[in-house]
């Protein structure tokens, strides 16, 4: 059976006198994606990994194999969490 991408999850149910409320089994999370910084600074998507550490794999990978500026955006809330270059290498923590 194939691991599903779809690791996180929230379950709601109607309360009588609160309206609803929310259960966190893990949070909804929607992965993060890889992109490659073109030469005019627009994006370029590469790829997309359930969790940050198997981004971060991929990324190095990527850098290792064909380098170019690329950085992991975290679908949940569009922020930057790693980027790399070709000069340098700089991590930006969640």
């Amino acid at each position: 059976m194939a691991k599903s991408a779809v690791s996180h999850y929230w379950i709601f149910v109607s309360g009588k006198r609160d309206g609803y409320w929310g259960w966190s089994g893990e949070n909804m999370g929607l992965g993060f994606d890889i992109f490659r910084q073109l030469g005019d600074g627009s994006p370029l998507w590469v790829t997309h990994a359930p969790t940050v550490e198997e981004a971060k794999d991929k990324l190095d990978t990527l850098a290792r194999t064909l380098p170019a500026e690329y950085f992991i955006r975290d679908a949940t809330n569009a922020n930057i969490v790693a980027r790399v270059s070709l000069a340098t290498s700089q991590e930006i923590e969640i």
